[in-house]
């Protein structure tokens, strides 16, 4: 979807990117107030961007604000009908307001539009089971592979009902799945149906529901009030009247009317409803019946931006929605003005405009159209011949437009900016730098050349790779610091540093720079194992 942007765009695109970024950062710490002020952040730069609202649907679902994030995930099936997990996200949020009728709609167009995820038709199952519509709540949970939830369900159908549909779900029958028409009031097709019957009928497509292929269901403890013997639904005789010991009552009344089970199935719904009639807040009755339906809502997902449902042990982490990883370790390289940036993992983004200098070994990834020469030391403002790094690890020019990004190998980049200062660094620490700084090429004094180090002045960018952040200390005027010559990382200020002989432990001992002047010295880390410690 194109979006506008007001103002400088490039800023505001990199500051959506960002607040998207934090938010995914935030849930994967499960700091989900966090995460929501920074999509809501993210969704006042781009108004409903789908990326943001999908991951606002999830957080608030994080937090159980099912009530916040319903007109989340109805916006996204607005602007996305055909999207199978958008439609999965909407069905779920129904169920978990308790709204069955709706999840039922939206997990079953979610299956039409998607029929390879099992996982829907779980959910379905969980709809039609807190509906009340066991026959199909059975038939989806065979579907999707969830025998013992299925097995639940059988207890409370009819054995040729039940038959029936195991076979049409075992061998795959055209119409396996029952479709959710609004069939409450459809007439009996065969009432009293043989198993043979059933199964016909399956195959035909028109496995209604339990009143359609086995007779009318038998009626069930209204939702309040007092059941079919007088007692309240929360007594141990309404507990009683479940579907399976009702089914006794159906023989001493076989009078019963289609529109007295049409109410009876109403009513079995109600009993799941998580409101009074007149909108109050009451209990959810327990009819002992399947476990399923008291188990809605841990059996629905909480923690997954699909909407997937994945329970993990502790310790582990389920697989990642992608659009989780979509954001996770988001790399932009043309989004941005700096020469110089530290992206996601520690790459280094490099920007081409006209020119700079830099080394290539990491570059994993390159674009734009740019060309390369080798650079060559610079002393007294003239080129000396020599390679810039060597022969092993070269300075080029980089001249063109386009992005490098390139993978510290173990170690770590830094970037930072010149404003007229005077910074002096190792060579070997030297990655990348912009040309329109002043620079030579030069050895620390008294090193015998054994210590190259390169002078920056001026205004622009200077990138770093190092195997630990370098460290820094203060030198104060009319001070000595002896620092081994071996972690010298340079030098910011009127440093004046100077090799010193090697301590009376001999010519094996390690030499020293001895640093004089006011400023600040830098110190590399000399362990070649790139650890991260402190």
């Amino acid at each position: 979807m194109a979006q506008q942007y007001a103002g400088s765009d490039a800023a505001q695109k990199g500051a959506f990117e960002g607040h998207l970024v934090a938010a995914g950062e935030h849930l994967r710490r499960d700091e989900v107030e966090e995460a929501c002020e920074a999509l809501r952040a993210a969704l006042a730069l781009r108004a409903g961007e789908p990326r943001a609202l999908a991951l606002l649907g999830l957080a608030y679902f994080r937090r159980a604000d099912f009530e916040s994030a319903l007109p989340i995930y109805g916006e996204l099936v607005t602007s996305a009908p055909d999207n199978a997990s958008y439609r999965l996200n909407l069905g779920l949020v129904h169920l978990k307001l308790g709204n069955a009728e709706g999840a039922i709609e939206e997990l079953s167009r979610s299956r039409e539009l998607d029929p390879s995820q099992p996982r829907t038709v779980s959910y379905l199952g969980l709809a039609y089971a807190r509906r009340g519509r066991y026959d199909r709540a059975y038939q989806a949970f065979l579907q999707a592979g969830e025998d013992a939830l299925a097995e639940e369900m059988a207890d409370y159908l009819p054995t040729e009902l039940r038959d029936a549909i195991r076979e049409a779900v075992e061998n795959k029958l055209p119409g396996a799945f029952v479709d959710d028409e609004d069939d409450d009031d459809a007439e009996p097709e065969a009432p009293a149906a043989s198993a043979a019957d059933a199964a016909s009928a399956s195959r035909a497509g028109h496995a209604k529901d339990a009143k359609s292929l086995a007779g009318t269901p038998p009626p069930l403890p209204s939702a309040r009030g007092h059941g079919p013997n007088g007692s309240s639904p929360n007594s141990a005789s309404a507990v009683a009247a479940s579907p399976r010991a009702a089914a006794a009552e159906e023989e001493e009344d076989e009078e019963e009317s289609d529109d007295d089970a049409s109410d009876a199935l109403e009513a079995a719904a109600a009993l799941f409803a998580p409101a009074d009639d007149d909108g109050g807040d009451a209990e959810q009755a327990d009819l002992g019946g399947p476990s399923v339906l008291r188990a809605v809502d841990e059996a629905v997902p909480s923690a997954a931006a699909s909407a997937a449902a994945t329970r993990a042990a502790v310790g582990h982490r389920p697989p990642q929605p992608v659009s989780e990883l979509a954001t996770d370790k988001l790399i932009r390289p043309e989004d941005g003005h700096h020469a110089f940036e530290i992206g996601a993992g520690g790459v280094l983004i490099i920007r081409v405009e006209d020119r700079l200098l830099s080394r290539t070994e990491g570059v994993i990834v390159s674009g734009g159209d740019l060309a390369y020469e080798p650079a060559t030391r610079h002393a007294r403002g003239s080129s000396t011949g020599e390679v810039f790094g060597g022969d092993d690890r070269p300075m080029f020019i980089i001249s063109g437009r386009g992005q490098l990004v390139a993978t510290p190998l173990g170690e770590r980049f830094a970037a930072v900016t010149l404003d007229d200062d005077i910074f002096y660094l190792r060579e070997d620490l030297v990655y990348a730098f912009e040309p329109r700084l002043q620079w030579e090429n030069g050895y620390v004094p008294g090193s015998d050349s054994a210590i190259p180090v390169v002078q920056f002045r001026g205004q622009g960018d200077v990138a770093i790779r190092s195997r630990r952040p370098l460290l820094s200390l203060k030198l104060m005027a009319e001070r000595v610091l002896y620092v081994d010559a071996e972690v010298l990382g340079g030098w910011i200020g009127r440093v004046i540093p100077r090799v010193v002989a090697p301590a009376a432990g001999g010519e094996g001992s390690t030499a020293f720079v001895e640093c004089t002047g006011e400023g600040v010295v830098l110190i590399d880390d000399p362990d070649s194992s790139g650890s991260d410690g402190p």
